[in-house]
């Protein structure tokens, strides 16, 4: 076995010494790239399935590291912390057959493997759903499937207990980097960054459109942090008020009468993460909230203050796009709401099941380029204006040469 690992790896450095990009075409080059993301995630899947048999052996030691994880680093050339995580994955994946299954098939990048088996630790049960997210979601989707699986209780003193041990590592620091910049990083129960979020949301946009009107254009990031100092600092401009806090929280109908999750049940705050029933119930004295209540998978109820019917049509929009419903696009601020199947123009009804939330880009896409949205919630389809058909790699260096034998040297 270990004859066949360096054989493959002298063959693969053989092949990257003759490839030349710019002797293929584009879509040559790209079925190169695709390629290398599916031989990448079959070398991490090695890596995080020898890590803990490699962890018991002497050779850190022997070379002098302080811990096998050191070693680990120092052999890929990435961070302590990185192998660290490698390593746990590893140890993990020894007690979850579904997933260790999943990485030897090459199945899963490393990012999702760590992700799915640290939840999978947690919740083997959950094994087959977490797999499925995997296929479903961006890795953005499948980190809040995760969050939600660990986020499950079967009481309400379990659930507020997560809660207490959020509230109780909440924390801020703060460092300058090497050029003298001010940094940091805090956390906060999921509750407190609703709120914080809210505001700087609110604020930023208003220094987005001063901004705009003065001609000037500049990262998202950078109106975010100006809003931070603006309302931390409390150097709010004349006769501007403070921000209202708002947010939107999805609770199913049996938690919330219940008091507490239980299974698949979900109760979050939109776009930032699971909370115990208790804190949702507590926050419908807030001055301004949306409750969605949902039963199975359908929206039930969609409650909140001041808004027309319209509004909570947005409001239900909101909660089940939460991002752009392109597959493989986590944009999830300025969408835009679409009429995807019968447009607007042409007579299409503003109903939830005619509509969908677009990003800006993929949104003018479907407008002018001829671009299609086409599925329903859950299993949207983007189709682009022709079928795209990837032709196989051809020669790289020699004119044998194939994706069926990527590293043939002869």
């Amino acid at each position: 076995m270990p004859s066949s690992l360096h054989r493959l790896t002298k063959e693969a450095a053989d092949f990257v010494a003759r490839f030349d990009p710019d002797c293929m075409t584009t879509a040559q080059v790209a079925d190169a790239y695709r390629s290398a993301c599916e031989l990448e995630r079959y070398a991490q899947s090695i890596k995080v399935l020898a890590a803990p048999r490699a962890a018991d052996a002497t050779v850190w030691t022997d070379e002098g590291h302080r811990s096998a994880a050191e070693w680990m680093a120092a052999q890929g050339q990435v961070s302590v912390g990185d192998a660290v995580a490698t390593l746990e994955t590893g140890r993990r994946l020894r007690d979850l057959d579904t997933v260790s299954d999943a990485v030897r098939n090459g199945e899963l990048s490393a990012p999702q493997a760590k992700a799915i088996a640290q939840a999978a630790a947690h919740r083997p049960e959950s094994q087959e759903e977490l797999l499925e997210a995997s296929k479903a979601h961006t890795m953005a989707g499948l980190k809040a499937a995760c969050r939600r699986v660990l986020a499950r209780r079967a009481s309400a003193a379990e659930e507020n207990e997560r809660y207490n041990a959020i509230h109780a590592r909440r924390c801020f620091r703060h460092w300058s980097d090497a050029d003298g910049a001010f940094c940091g990083e805090f956390t906060l129960t999921p509750d407190a960054g609703a709120r914080l979020l809210a505001a700087v949301e609110a604020r930023a946009n208003h220094f987005f459109d001063e901004a705009r009107k003065a001609g000037r254009e500049e990262p998202a990031g950078a109106y975010r942090a100006d809003a931070l100092v603006d309302l931390v600092a409390g150097a709010r401009s004349e006769g501007s008020k403070r921000p209202r806090t708002e947010m939107t929280i999805v609770v199913s109908a049996e938690a919330l009468q219940r008091g507490h999750v239980e299974g698949a049940e979900t109760c979050e705050i939109r776009g930032v993460g699971p909370v115990p029933v208790a804190t949702a119930r507590e926050a419908l004295s807030e001055a301004f909230l949306k409750l969605v209540v949902t039963k199975s998978q359908d929206i039930a109820t969609v409650c909140h203050a001041g808004r027309t019917i319209p509004a909570s049509l947005r409001t239900a929009l909101e909660v089940r796009d939460p991002i752009c419903v392109v597959p493989g696009c986590d944009t999830a601020l300025g969408l835009e709401i679409d009429h995807f199947d019968t447009p607007f123009a042409g007579g299409g009804e503003t109903r939830i099941d005619n509509l969908a939330r677009l990003c800006r880009f993929h949104h003018r896409q479907k407008t002018y380029s001829g671009y299609e949205l086409k599925g329903a919630p859950g299993a949207w389809v983007w189709e682009p204006p022709e079928p795209f058909e990837s032709p196989s790699l051809v020669g790289v260096g020699s004119a044998n040469s194939s994706p069926d034998n990527l590293f043939d040297s002869s």
